[in-house]
């Protein structure tokens, strides 16, 4: 009897890149859903402008480069690039932030390369980091989880967040992020003592000023 040794892997998948990509979205669904309870509908919505973003511009590009638009997008890749990026930023950062880090990954890392296989980083992950490195202080500021948070943020609020700043009830997203961290961070408590290592008393002055609560909690 003889052997045949070949090299792994040994077990090979008949699936086609379509469903394969399909899976990996599929599987995904499970965790947006649960950060989309803890931070709120701006989830879903910088999903929509990831997957919108990504779909147009892969066609775009596809259309220069004279490549069959419809068999590549089918193939979900930009789908799942989209995904990934929409979920690895705050839920209600800008909405520009996402249209550049969705553009880059797709346009830059992806078709810039050749397309799907070609590419030499993960899309997603290369534009969160020019994401993060071009604009650290939106990509790092997450709104406290629901279970926290003093303001309700509503699906209206959310849309009016992402895209102006502002919630439709007149509260800016720093506000909106300010309900745990503003009271707990160290600039507080630092202030406090300083104020009292020059004689002033807590009741008088550290607790008027604006880094403080206005009634001392216990």
């Amino acid at each position: 009897m003889s052997f045949k040794i070949a090299s792994s892997p040994h077990q090979h998948s008949q699936k086609n890149t379509a469903q394969l990509m399909k899976l990996v979205a599929l599987a995904a669904v499970p965790g947006i859903a649960v950060q989309a309870y803890f931070f709120g509908y701006g989830v879903l919505i910088q999903l929509v402008l990831a997957i919108i973003t990504a779909l147009s511009c892969e066609a775009a590009v596809l259309a220069i480069r004279s490549k069959k638009i419809k068999v590549k997008l089918l193939d979900h890749s930009a789908l799942v690039t989209a995904l990934l990026l929409a979920v690895a930023i705050p839920s209600y950062a800008p909405w520009w932030l996402v249209v550049i880090g969705t553009a880059f990954a797709i346009v830059v890392v992806k078709q810039l390369y050749g397309g799907l296989g070609n590419n030499l980083f993960n899309p997603a992950m290369a534009a969160y980091v020019l994401l993060l490195v071009s604009f650290p202080l939106p990509m790092t500021s997450w709104l406290p989880a629901a279970p926290v948070q003093h303001l309700s943020v509503g699906p209206v609020d959310a849309v009016c967040a992402i895209f102006t700043d502002f919630s439709c009830s007149g509260y800016s997203v720093s506000q909106l992020r300010q309900d745990a961290d503003g009271i707990s961070m160290a600039t507080p408590l630092d202030t406090l003592k300083t104020d009292l290592s020059q004689g002033y008393t807590t009741a008088a002055v550290s607790y008027t000023h604006l880094t403080l609560p206005t009634t001392p909690y216990v």
